[in-house]
């Protein structure tokens, strides 16, 4: 665990050098590298999950991005030294997509895992600046190719045995990586690909947990992970 976390802080720091999406050439300019702040990236990514402890985890859930920096910093500076408010303040996330993604790993599991046994990242390593979720405010396609590199050395750090994507956008970073065929949208390619094996770990593309899809159809795919574990 000691060479993880080692392995994982030298990544951070490559990645606070990164400047793909944020430099004054690029398109995009509605990115913020979190990472330029090492101790800010190191404490807490984000509310939903404390990396550096997960580091062992066989469940690695990957999502689009972050959201906004604004609600990391909120996050960050109600963060006691110590971190003994960091459960409390887990807690305090109350998302539907947060709520949605935990009922559907329990459920599925006979409650045997939970959000908190899986290390989450995601596809787009920056956080959104201002206050906006919306996907169009950003490019996506472009960003997410700018850091398929540092998504898979987290994928190499962490060795999981299962990968979760949830959405389009994360399961077009690993396609790219490892070289494998999806199809041109989320549903098309779960039909097609529901599992797609991958080395020494297997990947399940879930539709993203607030998108209107029944639940039935959500825990087909949820319901393959177990298998594996």
């Amino acid at each position: 665990m000691i060479m993880k976390k080692d392995s994982f802080k030298e990544l951070l720091i490559s990645m606070s050098k990164c400047d793909r999406c944020t430099n004054l050439t690029c398109k995009e300019k509605s990115l913020i590298n979190i990472y330029s702040n090492i101790e800010f990236s190191t404490n807490v990514p984000s509310i939903w999950t404390d990396w550096f402890n997960r580091l062992d985890a066989k469940i690695m859930v990957i999502g689009q991005d972050w959201g906004p920096f604004n609600d990391m910093k909120k996050l960050n500076e109600l963060l006691k030294d110590d971190k003994s408010n960091w459960n409390e303040l887990i807690e305090s996330e109350k998302s539907n997509t947060k709520k949605l993604l935990e009922s559907y790993i329990k459920e599925s599991s006979n409650n045997k895992y939970s959000l908190n046994d899986t290390f989450i990242t995601n596809a787009i390593m920056c956080a959104r600046q201002g206050n906006n979720y919306r996907g169009n405010n950003i490019n996506l396609k472009c960003s997410t190719l700018n850091c398929k590199e540092f998504l898979l050395r987290q994928i190499e750090i962490v060795k999981p045995k299962i990968i979760l994507t949830l959405g389009y956008y994360p399961l077009y970073s690993l396609s790219k990586i490892y070289n494998f065929k999806i199809e041109n949208n989320l549903t098309k390619t779960i039909e097609k690909y529901p599992i797609i094996k991958i080395k020494d770990f297997i990947i399940v593309p879930l539709y993203h947990p607030v998108a209107q899809i029944k639940k039935e159809r959500q825990m087909e795919q949820y319901n393959r992970i177990w298998q594996f574990i």
